[in-house]
C-alpha cells in the first residue's frame, strides 16, 4: 500500500499563490486518474474542441475536431489579464464560440478565462498533450515562463508524479529572456549562439538577480557572447538535471515549453542527463493541445 505524499515549501505570498495551486490541484489530479473534475458542456451542437494555455508571458489556443485533428494554433502576449489575452487568442483564430462544444483552460491564469467551461491544471494538460505527441513518452520535461517541472508517467499516459522548481526563477524561461536583454540578444539568436562556444564558462549562482550580476562581470571580462551564453544554457540544465533527480524520471523523456526550440538548452539537458531528449514540433502548444484533448474527452 503506498500512500500519496505532497511536500510543499512556500511562504504564502501573493507571488507564489498560482504555483502553490498548481502543485495542490495536480497533487488532486494525480490521485483522481481521470484528473478533470465535473464537466459541463454548454454548446452541443459544436464540432470543435479547444484549450487555452494561459501563461504568464504567453496565452496559447489550440482548437481540434471530433477527430483530434488539430484545427487552429494561436499564440499571443498573456499581457495584464488573463481572460483578455484568452479572449484575443480565441478572436484571432476567426472561429466563432458557438462552434465549440467545449474550451478547457489550463495556466496560472485558468481560473481567471470565465468563458470556459472547465479548468485543468497544466500538470495534467502536459502530460495529455505530451503522451499524444510522442505516446513513449514517460518523462516530461516543461519549461515555463515563471516555473519548471519533471512529470512523470505511466505506460498509459497517466500522471505518477511531479516535481516543480521553488519560487526563484532560475531555470526558466523569464530566466534566459531576462539574460537575452542583458546580453542585448533576441530569443531566436540566443538559441543558437550558444551552441558555437569556446570556452566552457559556468555561471555559477543559481538565482535570477546573482546571475544577472555575474553575467554583467563576464561582460566586463570580455568573455565571448557565446561562452556566456553556453554557461546560461548549462546552469538551466543542471536545474533541470536536479528536478528529474527528485522526479526519479525515467523511460524516454519529451521536453515541452517554449524553452523547448532553445537547442542550445537542449542540448545542456541531454548532457546532462546522459541521455536523448525528444522535441515535438511546436512544443509551446503542448499544454493548450492537451487541456483541447480533455475538452474532447467531455
Amino acid at each position: 500500500f503506498r500512500l500519496p505524499i505532497l511536500r510543499i515549501e512556500t511562504d504564502f505570498t501573493d507571488q507564489s499563490y498560482g504555483q502553490l495551486m498548481t502543485r495542490l490541484e495536480g497533487f488532486r489530479e494525480t490521485i483522481d486518474k481521470t484528473g478533470t473534475g465535473k464537466r459541463v458542456q454548454k454548446r452541443m451542437d459544436g464540432k470543435y474542441f479547444a484549450g487555452i494555455d494561459s501563461g504568464s508571458t504567453s496565452t496559447e489556443l489550440v482548437i481540434i475536431d471530433k477527430d483530434l485533428n488539430i484545427i487552429k494554433q494561436i499564440m499571443v502576449k498573456t499581457g495584464a489579464n488573463a481572460a483578455v489575452g484568452a479572449q484575443n487568442a480565441l478572436e484571432k483564430s476567426g472561429i466563432d464560440a458557438k462552434d465549440i462544444a467545449h474550451i478547457t483552460a489550463t495556466g496560472y491564469g485558468r481560473k481567471n478565462i470565465g468563458f470556459a467551461d472547465s479548468n485543468v491544471t497544466e500538470i495534467t494538460c502536459h502530460a495529455k498533450g505530451a503522451k499524444h505527441l510522442y505516446a513513449p513518452a514517460e518523462t516530461i520535461i516543461d519549461i515555463g515562463g515563471q516555473d519548471s517541472k519533471i512529470i512523470t508517467l505511466d505506460k498509459d499516459g497517466a500522471v505518477t508524479g511531479f516535481v516543480m522548481n521553488d519560487k526563484c526563477a532560475a531555470g526558466t524561461g523569464r530566466f534566459l529572456e531576462n539574460m537575452a536583454k542583458v546580453l542585448e540578444l533576441d530569443m531566436n539568436e540566443m538559441a543558437g549562439i550558444g551552441l558555437k562556444y569556446k570556452n566552457d564558462l559556468t555561471i555559477s549562482s543559481m538565482c535570477t538577480v546573482f546571475a544577472e550580476s555575474e553575467v554583467v562581470s563576464l561582460i566586463a571580462e570580455n568573455h565571448k557572447v557565446a561562452d556566456i551564453v553556453h554557461g546560461l544554457n548549462k546552469s538551466v540544465a543542471v536545474k533541470i538535471k536536479a528536478l528529474a533527480a527528485g522526479a526519479k524520471s525515467k523511460g524516454e523523456i519529451i521536453m515541452t515549453g517554449g524553452v523547448a526550440n532553445n537547442k542550445g538548452v537542449v542540448k545542456e539537458i541531454e548532457k546532462q542527463l546522459e541521455r536523448k531528449v525528444h522535441i515535438p514540433k511546436n512544443p509551446e502548444f503542448c499544454g493548450a493541445l492537451g487541456a483541447a484533448l480533455i475538452a474532447a474527452e467531455s
